[in-house]
């Protein structure tokens, strides 16, 4: 593994272009950890609600459309939890100038999240894509 290059081989404002994108990162991390947590207490609502509704007689749904509802809410907590750790793992990244291939790739994820993480996406592949930032994370 290459050592990073130091700090004055390349341009400050690329310096401060990776200090804010990784504070982006950093930000869009916490808000997809916020939505987990909703979807979470949604999802006991939502199953809260259905549970007492059977329990005063009201009529109960289907067991297939139960199922799909979990799975639907499960499979975006997954997804949900997945990107939030890849986003933190990208901001600690650009911050040592290290992993420039995980971070195209969270870039190509967040770039899903429109419109901030299209923002945020799109700005990474441009400073990563300067020949002084990729010289800085050793490529």
């Amino acid at each position: 593994m290459s050592n990073p290059a130091p700090a004055s081989s390349f341009d400050p404002q690329d310096e401060s272009h990776l200090k804010l994108l990784s504070i982006f990162y950093y930000v869009m991390a916490a808000l997809g950890a916020f939505a987990l947590v909703a979807v979470l207490g949604l999802s006991v609502l939502i199953f809260g609600v259905l549970d007492a509704g059977n329990a005063h007689g009201h009529g109960a749904p289907e067991a297939g459309e139960l199922t799909a509802l979990a799975v639907m809410m499960g499979l975006s907590a997954v997804l949900g939890l997945a990107a939030s750790v890849l986003q933190f793992l990208t901001a600690q990244r650009l911050r040592q100038r290290r992993s420039r291939g995980l971070c195209q790739f969270t870039a190509a994820i967040t770039c899903l999240s429109f419109p901030l993480g299209t923002v945020l996406g799109v700005f990474t592949f441009i400073v990563l894509g300067r020949p002084s930032v990729r010289a800085a994370f050793g490529d």
